[in-house]
């Protein structure tokens, strides 16, 4: 993300507001060129605006995909993570806990509990990337400790429904698509945000072209160019 913060991009707003609110002022105002003119400055800052807008309604989006992650994985009551123990009970009290099949199980729980997935929002696209993948591969061992209870059959018997095979697969298609669902939203903010930098590259470099066109209009120590000079923009 850009080393701007959002406080930061509201500034230079605000500022070029203020610039176009001196220039409708100023007495017969002359643009050098067609983009330096009141009407292109009102355009670009109704534009930039609107993409202030889009930025915040994305980067919600993102903190809401990577918060519904965190409940598939870890913080609701059935998550991936809460139910780890209670099935390594069910297949202990099936086989026995010295059973190669326990063995099996708890070996595939460990690596589930090992994968170090990073729920948490991320403001490196390196950092986004390395988390969604270490929550792809929870849910890829995940899915293998489900082919591991399928293969048991009938000695799989939880008496709690959501250990069944079938609620089991239900969560391994809702974190999937929550996984997917944080890099996908992130993906969108990242690509619209580099859209919004470089128009605010523009407008920065527009917005000293008209310093300079007013400067040079009404004098270096007029009145016009001592009212927009210091706005940084």
């Amino acid at each position: 993300m850009s080393s701007h913060s959002e406080t930061s991009y509201g500034a230079r707003i605000g500022n070029a507001e203020k610039l176009l609110t001196a220039l409708q002022t100023f007495h017969n105002y002359q643009p050098q060129k067609p983009e330096f003119s009141i009407t292109h400055l009102t355009a670009m800052i109704a534009q930039i605006k609107n993409q202030n807008s889009d930025i915040a309604s994305r980067k919600q989006n993102y903190s809401l995909a990577v918060e519904n992650r965190k409940q598939q994985f870890e913080k609701k009551p059935y998550s991936i993570k809460k139910i780890l123990s209670p099935i390594n009970a069910t297949v202990k009290a099936s086989y026995g806990k010295e059973a190669k099949e326990a063995t099996d199980v708890a070996t595939i729980i460990a690596k589930i509990r090992g994968a170090n997935g990073k729920s948490g929002l991320q403001n490196n696209p390196t950092a986004v990337s390395q988390s969604y993948q270490s929550f792809n591969s929870r849910t890829q061992f995940f899915s293998d400790l489900i082919a591991y209870l399928k293969n048991f059959d009938t000695n799989y018997n939880p008496s709690n429904n959501e250990l069944i095979i079938e609620s089991l697969q239900t969560l391994l298609t809702n974190t999937t698509i929550a996984n997917n669902e944080v890099m996908n939203t992130y993906s969108q903010f990242i690509q619209n945000n580099n859209i919004r930098i470089r128009a605010y590259a523009e407008l920065t470099q527009t917005t000293i072209r008209i310093k300079d066109g007013v400067k040079s209009q009404y004098g270096l120590h007029s009145s016009e160019y001592n009212l927009i000079k210091s706005l940084k923009i």
